[in-house]
């Protein structure tokens, strides 16, 4: 994984990755990556859920609901698994992750809630930075090559989506992308 995420990163830098934005439905997206995710949760004693709006996203809601946007599935997958990766890594058994669609008027955000550790503003400010890490220390606690979210971020602006962001909410943080919802007719 880490060397994709490099072989990535030099492909965006070089300009020879191109994101080739279509009509997407991002609620099959979301329940196979949710499917993915929540037999590892399980495994690890986390309570793992996945919303469409308010009401859990189960498979017969992903029949019956379409959310469209405009995005590359294989860009979406990566920010979600990203999202998710990070979110597992940072919770402990006996917490929760949330992963969460709302669609608005014209807008859907997509977010990922755990009730990992938190982080300080200070902190967050360097969260999609390249290689950076929250403990930078060498007897930090988690693992990670700190290319995760900052690929997750360059991705997320390649397709032309709102910045992806961090904050800290009572016991959980959240990342979150914002994408405009498009027609279904368009």
């Amino acid at each position: 994984r880490l060397v994709n995420q490099l072989l990535d990163f030099q492909k965006i830098e070089a300009g020879k990755y191109e994101i080739e934005n279509k009509r997407v439905n991002i609620v099959p997206l979301v329940h196979a990556c949710s499917e993915y995710f929540a037999t590892t949760c399980r495994n690890k004693g986390i309570e793992f859920q996945t919303l469409l709006g308010e009401r859990l996203l189960t498979e017969q809601l992903t029949k019956e609901y379409e959310v469209f946007v405009s995005g590359e599935v294989d860009a979406l997958e990566k920010v979600l698994f990203n999202f998710l990766s990070n979110a597992l890594k940072f919770t402990s058994a006996g917490g929760r992750i949330n992963l969460c669609l709302h669609a608005y008027t014209d807008t859907v955000r997509l977010e990922v809630q755990d009730s990992g550790p938190g982080i300080s503003a200070q902190a967050q400010e360097k969260l999609f930075e390249v290689f950076s890490q929250v403990d930078e220390t060498t007897t930090r606690a988690y693992e990670g090559s700190g290319l995760g979210l900052a690929l997750t971020k360059t991705l997320a602006e390649a397709m032309g989506k709102t910045v992806v962001t961090s904050e800290d909410y009572p016991g959980f943080i959240v990342n979150r992308i914002l994408m405009p919802m498009i027609n279904e007719a368009a």
